[in-house]
């Protein structure tokens, strides 16, 4: 009993062994199963929930950021942006006062410097004129010249006009003015070496120091003239600066006139002191006087395909210049034998005129512009060159005289034309280029024009520069194309 008791008592323990296995087996099975559930549900869920909250956040925190950083960030940048943009204000508005003030002094000055300029070329020409007035008869009554010995001084004459663009390299040395002025001051060294001429090679001397002077101031001249006004009044201010020196040779040719009728030899050696003190002092005043450029003139031998259209409107402007120079005057007396007190009248009116008419001229030039300027005067120009050729009646020739030396004034448009489309510092070069590239016309046209007179006759010669005059106005009628084809535009 005792031994089934115990059997029982055992396989009761093991049945209870068994359930507590059982059930431990259960919770671990049900504990496996729920961590994986909850894992699988979790996997599920996070990116879900994530990004839901992400969603839901981001703004607030963004905002939150926005709202704290904002005022840091704007102080910041004021912080550093303040000093920055009222220095540039600073700056700006400095720029502007000092460019309104300098305009106005520039303006000031400007004016000034022409004054100077223009009273300086004034008694330069007073001097030349009194030169001119008596050079004919001083060279044959005090020198007793030949005709062959004076065509060679005067052929020698135009040399320093061929190397002014080479020579005008000297100004490198020398402000503006300085320059200017002892270029006037050589001149009057030269008028004034003609006081002790007694031969031909003392007269070439003299000559030649007085055209290196006046040939050399030309150019600056009309440098300075440029540099010291505005674009729109160039012309204006080149005309009244040639009607100033109409007017000087007027009162010189006035003044030879009268001392000529004092009765008596007239004293050569006189007249050539006047002029020569009279250009000295016209050479002091514009030395003394700075033209406000700043540094020296950067003069060289300069060619430029840039200024083409100045150079050939130089070279043919001196064409048409030395057909009426040399052989308008000629044909008066030559040909209908116009006695000198005519000729010298004919020359006192073109002088008057020019003293009236050349500001006008400027002003025309001003308003029209240079291409329709130049069109206009090469019309006039070509159409009195055939008057020349074929009318036979003095006093209309004396007419067609006077008008086409009034025309001359026209000129001023080449001048003006450079002054468009070169920069101031290279005026001074250009200009010394262009008086060498008159100079090549300057002499070619005279000795082919004799020739020509020579061998077919005075009609011929005009009919030659009526074709130049015509070549002058073709080319000038797109000049307004060529200056903006030199500008780059």
């Amino acid at each position: 009993m005792e031994a089934t008791e115990m059997a029982e008592y055992k396989a009761s323990d093991e049945v209870g062994d068994l359930e507590h296995v059982e059930c431990a087996g259960r919770d671990s099975v049900d504990k496996a199963v729920e961590s994986a559930v909850k894992d699988w549900v979790d996997r599920l869920t996070e990116p879900a929930v994530k990004d839901s909250v992400d969603r839901l956040a981001e703004p607030v925190v963004k905002d939150s950021a926005d709202r704290l950083a904002e005022p840091v960030v704007k102080d910041s940048v004021d912080w550093l942006a303040e000093p920055v943009v009222k220095d540039s204000v600073d700056q700006l508005a400095e720029s502007a006062i000092k460019d309104r003030v300098e305009g106005v002094l520039d303006a000031s000055e400007g004016r000034g410097v022409f004054k100077n300029v223009l009273f300086a070329t004034m008694a330069l020409e007073f001097g030349q004129g009194l030169q001119r007035g008596i050079f004919n008869n001083f060279v044959v009554e005090a020198v007793g010249i030949n005709p062959a010995e004076l065509g060679f001084v005067q052929g020698v004459r135009e040399i320093p006009g061929l190397l002014t663009a080479p020579l005008a390299m000297l100004s490198r040395y020398f402000s503006e003015n300085v320059y200017a002025g002892l270029c006037i001051i050589t001149a009057a060294a030269g008028l004034l070496l003609h006081i002790g001429v007694s031969g031909v090679p003392m007269l070439l001397f003299a000559t030649l120091v007085l055209s290196f002077g006046f040939h050399l101031f030309y150019p600056v001249q009309s440098s300075m003239i440029m540099k010291s006004c505005s674009p729109e009044e160039r012309a204006t201010r080149m005309g009244q600066l040639n009607s100033g020196a109409a007017a000087s040779s007027l009162a010189a040719f006035a003044m030879v006139l009268m001392l000529s009728r004092a009765g008596g030899r007239t004293n050569y050696n006189l007249i050539h002191l006047v002029a020569g003190v009279s250009a000295l002092l016209g050479g002091i005043m514009v030395l003394g006087r700075k033209t406000g450029t700043a540094g020296k003139p950067g003069t060289v031998i300069d060619f430029n395909i840039k200024y083409m259209s100045y150079y050939v409107l130089t070279f043919l402007g001196g064409a048409r210049r030395h057909v009426n120079a040399t052989f308008a005057g000629y044909l008066l007396v030559e040909t209908y034998r116009t006695p000198v007190s005519t000729m010298v009248v004919l020359s006192a009116v073109s002088s008057l005129i020019a003293i009236f008419t050349r500001p006008v001229i400027g002003k025309i030039i001003d308003k029209w512009g240079e291409q329709r300027s130049l069109v206009f005067n090469y019309s006039m120009v070509a159409a009195l060159f055939c008057c020349y050729a074929v009318v036979n009646v003095p006093l209309l020739l004396y007419l067609i005289y006077v008008l086409d030396t009034g025309l001359v004034g026209f000129d001023v448009a080449i001048t003006t034309h450079l002054g468009k489309i070169a920069p101031k510092e290279v005026l001074s070069a250009e200009y010394a280029m262009g008086s060498t590239i008159n100079h090549i016309s300057g002499i070619a046209v005279p000795m082919i024009g004799g020739l020509v007179w020579d061998v077919v006759g005075a009609g011929a010669v005009f009919l030659g520069g009526a074709v130049i005059a015509l070549m002058s106005m073709l080319y000038s009628r797109n000049l307004d194309q060529k200056e903006r084809m030199a500008l780059g535009a």
